[in-house]
């Protein structure tokens, strides 16, 4: 595989679900919100204590994002981490760690 023309964009997140979630269902879930300008899902943080309720978990993600055909601006960037997000809620109830 030839390497990319064009700079990967990469954005951390941090998530709060419920314990029973799994990582691999989370992951499914970032990957299909991500559509085709995902290219890497990378758990880098499993959080439970001081400032995450009882019965939850903070997950903690790094993402990377890249298009084949132009260099990411901060707006498409944004756009693709919030559709991850209203997925992540909409599919398990996670939502962005305060």
């Amino acid at each position: 595989r030839p390497l990319p023309k064009f700079p990967a964009v990469t954005r951390d997140i941090a998530v709060v679900c419920d314990e029973a979630v799994t990582v691999g269902a989370l992951e499914d879930c970032i990957k299909r919100g991500g559509k085709k300008l995902l290219k890497k899902v990378s758990l880098f943080d499993i959080y439970r204590g001081k400032g995450v309720e009882d019965g939850k978990k903070s997950v903690a993600f790094s993402l990377s994002l890249r298009a084949a055909d132009h260099t990411l601006t901060d707006k498409e960037a944004d756009e693709v981490i919030q559709n991850i997000l209203k997925a992540l809620e909409a599919e398990y109830g996670a939502t962005l760690r305060a």
